[in-house]
């Protein structure tokens, strides 16, 4: 597998030549996962076929594969999730046409005749990543907080200072300085 990709491409160009980009992108310069990420470690593989689909629209054909270690929502820990995602995404210019194909294809807009593959790439991770990503089992990272028995809340409501019991003072005649 070649390991050497393009920055930008025309995916146009691409599509009339049926070329076939086939490398790994690493898991460091997804500034827009980064956040997610509790180690940036590793490559995401990239195998995309440009060419035309069966309705003769310009389209990329392709899968990604490789692991993320992104942060479980509960603990906090490292969390594995698998990357093993196909690509099936019809090239539009205009949101007019992806309105079109909305429904029929999944599309992707191509401005200025251009797309950034990376960018690409990170655009399908970041669609197919969970919102809540946890383990199956774990524990939280902090314990949960249940209700105070009703003596005990009664106690700290008693002990709670009114913050307005000084102007109390100010109602007395006398104290209107």
């Amino acid at each position: 597998m070649s390991t050497r990709l393009p920055i930008e491409v025309n995916p146009f160009r691409l599509i009339e030549q049926r070329r076939e980009l086939d490398g790994e992108f690493p898991i460091n310069r997804f500034s827009r996962i980064a956040d997610l990420l509790a180690d940036n470690e590793g490559v995401i593989e990239a195998t995309l076929s440009f060419g035309k689909n069966e309705l003769n629209l310009p389209s990329i054909h392709g899968h990604l594969t490789g692991q993320l270690q992104l942060i479980c929502q509960r603990c906090m820990k490292s969390c594995i999730y698998i990357i093993d995602h196909p690509i099936d995404l019809v090239m539009v210019t205009s949101d007019e046409a992806a309105e079109r194909l909305q429904g029929s294809h999944e599309t992707y807009l191509v401005e200025e005749g251009r797309i950034f593959l990376q960018d690409f790439v990170e655009d399908e991770i970041l669609l197919n990543i969970p919102q809540m990503v946890m383990h199956d089992q774990c524990d939280p990272a902090r314990p949960l907080i249940e209700a105070l028995p009703e003596t005990v809340s009664q106690t700290l409501d008693d002990e709670k200072e009114n913050p307005f019991a000084v102007l109390q003072n100010l109602k007395k005649p006398g104290n209107l300085n």
